[in-house]
């Protein structure tokens, strides 16, 4: 296992927060690749910290759905199955369906610039950004929807639920009617909560999540019957 940047965790962020954030990265960049060993000592030395905050990030992107903790064997990053694409994306749309409802009902104008520069950037990687460029991109609009709704304890969830969304998103990139799809769908998102019409954001949303779901188990299903010559 190597780290694609070794000992850059500054002192100030030496803590289980900053140690999982660099992890998560690993992750979501595809450099810590499913299945793949995440010993401590290996990560401790290469991180420059102590063992302590490295167990306790690994619990922390375990509960992300991240991290597998097997006992005997240590942590691995997780392998993704067809059953959690499922479970993950019936949760997100539960989840960003409420939170796009109550979003239009709560969001400022502050609120809504933020989107608005967010789906600026989602537009602008499109095709031509990498899978991991145009996951964050999606994953930071999304993020700011539960953050409109003022729920701490929403944000909280649905950042786990989406840390996990990501992981994968990050392994393939969108082909270019795909792209417009998504871009179409939070534009009309955006839309909906500018015009605080909470049933039709919630109604978009519901229907964004599920066109997603559906290419993310496609794309899975291709994959995992690709033939290797």
């Amino acid at each position: 296992m190597q780290l694609s940047e070794p000992n850059t965790v500054p002192l100030s962020q030496r803590t289980s927060e900053g140690v999982a954030r660099v992890l998560r990265e690993e992750i979501f960049s595809g450099n810590l690749k499913p299945g793949e060993p995440l010993p401590e000592r290996t990560l401790a030395e290469g991180l420059g910290v102590s063992r302590t905050p490295v167990r306790e990030a690994l619990f922390t992107l375990q509960s992300e759905g991240l991290v597998e903790l097997t006992p005997n064997r240590g942590a691995t990053v997780r392998r993704i199955t067809s059953k959690d694409i499922v479970q993950i994306y019936s949760l997100r749309a539960v989840l960003e369906a409420y939170a796009a409802a109550e979003a239009a009902r709560t969001c400022t104008r502050k609120d809504i610039d933020a989107l608005l520069d967010a789906q600026a950037k989602l537009e602008r990687v499109g095709v031509s950004g990498t899978a991991h460029e145009q996951a964050l991109a999606d994953l930071a609009f999304h993020r700011l929807i539960s953050d409109a709704t003022g729920s701490s304890l929403l944000q909280t969830i649905m950042g786990q639920v989406l840390a996990f969304t990501v992981s994968y998103r990050s392994r393939y990139s969108y082909p270019a009617e795909r792209a417009a799809l998504a871009i179409e769908q939070h534009r009309n998102i955006l839309e909906a909560l500018r015009a605080q019409d909470s049933e039709l954001a919630e109604r978009l949303m519901a229907e964004h999540v599920e066109s997603s779901r559906e290419f993310a188990l496609r794309h899975f299903d291709e994959s995992e019957n690709a033939v290797v010559p």
